[in-house]
């Protein structure tokens, strides 16, 4: 019987379209792909934390990008690879579309299963994405900001404890 594969597998498609970059993150997080999270990245990644995280620790965030988004990422996954039912969901959402530029506006709920005691498995707020494409038409996530929702864990909380 063959064994699976050792390593980062998960479900990756071509972004040859700025909706792929979006489909393929909320996969990345359903299936705990690191490898296929990082590759939806543009090297160059600006994120901007929600105000509360932004406040409760500046120095982290002073030069948070695309590093330290797929390290926070890999931490994440290996703490939650016992779990299932992960998934990133998207409302409300409002998109613009240019020919190499997509900004999409969106109500997200994430859930992430972790093993890490007192850290909240299920977060929500409002993310705003950037996504650009390259000269050869590949489209990747340029730019985020990260918006609380009503005092509720955020995003950038989940990050700020699995950076650490």
């Amino acid at each position: 019987m063959p064994e699976m594969p050792e390593g980062e597998g998960g479900t990756f498609i071509q972004p040859d379209a700025p909706d792929i970059v979006v489909t393929n993150l909320q996969t990345s997080v359903a299936e705990l792909s690191a490898s296929s999270y990082r590759r939806s990245l543009h090297m160059s990644l600006e994120y901007m934390p929600t105000a509360i995280a932004q406040a409760r620790d500046p120095s982290l965030w002073a030069s948070w990008g695309h590093m330290e988004e797929s390290s926070y990422f890999t931490t994440l996954t290996e703490a939650a690879r016992q779990g299932t039912g992960h998934l990133l969901r998207l409302d409300n959402v409002s998109t613009e579309i240019g020919d190499r530029h997509y900004k999409m506006d969106a109500n997200y709920l994430l859930v992430v299963r972790h093993l890490r005691a007192g850290v909240p498995d299920t977060l929500q707020g409002r993310l705003i994405w950037e996504i650009e494409s390259d000269e050869n038409g590949l489209w990747a996530l340029t730019r985020w900001v990260d918006q609380g929702l009503g005092g509720v864990a955020s995003w950038s909380d989940l990050k700020a404890e699995f950076a650490k």
